[in-house]
């Protein structure tokens, strides 16, 4: 599918910040001075057709702001923003209606991008209050919509791949706080009734299309950055390295998508909802971290390779990932989760899959829940960690909180605890992991009975158990695995290595 370039996305950005109705206890040129340092710390390139002061507004005539990242160039134009000073200590600022970007790519090893950016707006008014120390935005907007027109090349780069994506946000409201003191915090929280979505593309070398539609409701969310004095987010890294840091917060309500797929072997319908979900995210030179919640989730699939659609739903999943970044000698903390609860297949796609009903039907389950400390031995956001090999990073310890896979009429749980040997250079676990299975013969009983798994592996399979398990009741099973010092691996006392 298509990738677009994160200078595209953030013309959405700067079309809150710059081109709808603001209003400030300062004057219209402060608000524009504050603006074009804002603009310049974050990496933006400013050049206008000119200004003119007329009676008590400031008008600002094609403004245009531009930047260049690793090869990628964004430009964007406003044909004219107006700032009003109103007379109450405020200033009314109203910008185009229509503003046009461009942004270009051409990253090693990857096709090039061209990509046409259209944003509209029209009615968006905001209050700013303050002084150029401190500016409080207040802003609603009934909607914004974003056309993005990509070519993408093709093989050789003789054909190009046309992508059309059409975005919306309607019912926005939102607060900015704009805060300098040794540099710029923006603290935001913003809403929106509603957002929407659409993409569609074809490929000229394959004949294959595609159709995306999505909508999500109630979207709420907020953050806060701060950007030291004299840094500049030319380099993401290197601005990390000096204080940047970013926090983020987002839930939202129900959502759908449908995808059609058209390809020689036929077409390919895919629809998908789900009640509600979070996303939850931190840059800091700490360390970063990724969190996303869903609930409630359904997908179906119909293509002409299966006799019957593909349904399912997933009651609830999570994932939250967060490991430090900056150098560090003493270990500091990292968290690894991935849940999936719940996930059921339809009675349909069931019949198919097992009409003797050999297998468990419940749904499946599986959560890996992890922690630890661990030591970046550099920074993680530097060139030369970018450039490593392998991770340049040192474990110390890891708490395997919760292991468990439920699926098919078998139920495997675990946790643990294990310490790590750096010092050969080869981390070397110290510790043990207590593991429970139930259930494991009568899915095998049920395997080998659909001719999916043949008996002499499925003997194998429950030699292999006893040799490195524990009876513990009517088809259940322990197993202590212990990792000692020098290598030694254990199973209920019995050497595996």
């Amino acid at each position: 599918m298509a990738r677009l370039n994160t200078a595209g996305a953030t013309s959405l950005c700067i079309l809150l910040l710059g081109t709808t109705a603001l209003h400030a206890d300062v004057t219209a040129q402060q608000v524009w001075d504050s603006w074009q340092k804002q603009y310049a710390d974050y990496g933006y390139q400013l050049t206008t057709g000119g200004t003119a002061q007329t009676g008590d507004t400031l008008v600002i005539s094609d403004l245009k702001l531009s930047n260049t990242i690793e090869g990628s160039t964004f430009e964007m134009t406003v044909p004219e923003m107006r700032l009003r000073e109103i007379g109450d200590g405020t200033v009314e600022v109203t910008g185009s209606q229509e503003i046009d970007a461009q942004a270009n790519s051409k990253p090693e090893g990857q096709p090039a991008l061209e990509m046409a950016i259209k944003i509209t707006q029209a009615n968006a008014a905001a209050i700013v209050s303050g002084t150029p120390e401190a500016m409080s935005y207040d802003l609603t907007a009934p909607e914004i919509v974003a056309e993005f027109d990509q070519k993408i090349a093709g093989p050789g780069d003789d054909k190009a791949v046309p992508v059309k994506v059409w975005a919306s946000l309607s019912g926005l409201t939102g607060h900015y706080l704009v805060t300098l003191n040794a540099g710029r915090t923006i603290e935001s929280s913003i809403k929106a009734s509603a957002a929407k979505f659409t993409a569609s593309g074809a490929d000229p070398e394959t004949s294959n299309t595609f159709n995306l539609e999505a909508t999500v409701a109630n979207l709420d969310g907020s953050g806060t950055s701060f950007l030291p004095e004299g840094v500049e987010m030319k380099d993401f890294g290197a601005a990390l390295g000096k204080g940047l840091k970013i926090t983020s917060k987002m839930t939202y309500g129900a959502s759908s998508y449908t995808l059609d797929a058209t390809a020689p072997e036929g077409p390919t319908t895919i629809k998908g909802s789900a009640q509600s979900g979070s996303l939850d995210g931190t840059f800091a030179a700490d360390g970063v971290r990724y969190a996303v919640t869903g609930d409630a989730a359904t997908i179906s699939a119909t293509t002409t390779q299966l006799p019957i659609p593909i349904e399912a739903t997933l009651d609830k999943t999570e994932l939250d990932f967060a490991i430090p970044l900056a150098a560090s000698d003493a270990p500091r903390p990292f968290v690894a989760k991935l849940g999936l609860v719940g996930l059921a297949l339809s009675d349909q796609l069931w019949g198919l899959l097992d009409p003797q009903n050999h297998l468990g039907h419940d749904p499946a389950t599986l959560v890996i829940d992890l922690s630890g400390t661990a030591k970046p031995l550099i920074d993680l956001y530097s060139p030369e960690a970018a450039k490593s090999p392998a991770p340049p990073i040192e474990i110390d310890s890891l708490d395997v909180n919760k292991l468990k896979l439920t699926v098919a009429g078998a139920d495997l749980d675990g946790k643990g605890a294990m310490t790590f040997d750096n010092s050969s250079g080869m981390p070397m676990p110290v510790g043990a992991i207590d593991l429970q299975l139930a259930g494991a013969n009568k899915v095998m009983d049920g395997l080998t009975a659909m001719g999916l798994m043949p008996q002499d592996q499925a003997m194998f399979v429950r030699m292999m158990m006893g040799l490195y398990a524990v009876p513990a009741g009517d088809d259940q099973m322990t197993s202590k695995i212990e990792f000692k010092q020098g290598g030694e691996i254990l199973a209920n006392g019995q050497r595996i290595k």
